[in-house]
């Protein structure tokens, strides 16, 4: 299902090539029409891993920290009489936990490629509600970045 822009977009879209004109850059779109946004590992990760590896590492290395944590997977499926139905947070991240040792701090991992990839704005939004809530929300490459942001915490 693809999204109009809203005004706002557009407005912004229009804003940024004008700028990108004036300094005599070549015009290129800021973030993508549908309000994703890339990103990319902070620390130093093995780039070829896939998302399916990077999230298997970060299980692995929380259980073996003794971080209470489960998978979370959200999606649409059909029954055998041909009605849909939905199942998990849409937007969540790939892992939630709680801290032991931070008074049961919520917390939710979004695992991407190694390389790199997207984040949807029902991401975007979740990410900033859990932070609005004093939970901590990271978007990790690697199990090298999990390591990074939960060192403090674990």
């Amino acid at each position: 299902m693809k999204h109009r822009q809203t005004k706002a977009q557009k407005f912004n879209d229009l804003a940024n090539a004008i700028g990108q004109i004036r300094r005599g850059e070549s015009v290129k779109r800021i973030g993508a029409k549908d309000g994703s946004i890339r990103t990319h590992p902070v620390v130093p990760v093995d780039l070829k891993k896939l998302e399916h590896e990077v999230l298997a590492d970060c299980l692995s290395w929380l259980i073996e920290h003794r971080v209470m944590c489960n998978r979370h997977d959200a999606g649409t499926f059909q029954n055998e009489r041909g009605q849909w139905g939905t199942y998990g947070i849409k937007g969540a991240g790939d892992i939630h936990g709680m801290l032991k040792k931070n008074w049961g701090k919520h917390f939710e991992i979004e695992c991407k490629r190694g390389s790199g990839g997207t984040l949807s704005t029902g991401q975007q939004k979740r990410m900033k509600d859990v932070r609005d809530n004093d939970g901590l929300y990271f978007v990790v490459h690697g199990v090298e970045e999990l390591e990074h942001f939960m060192q403090e915490w674990v």
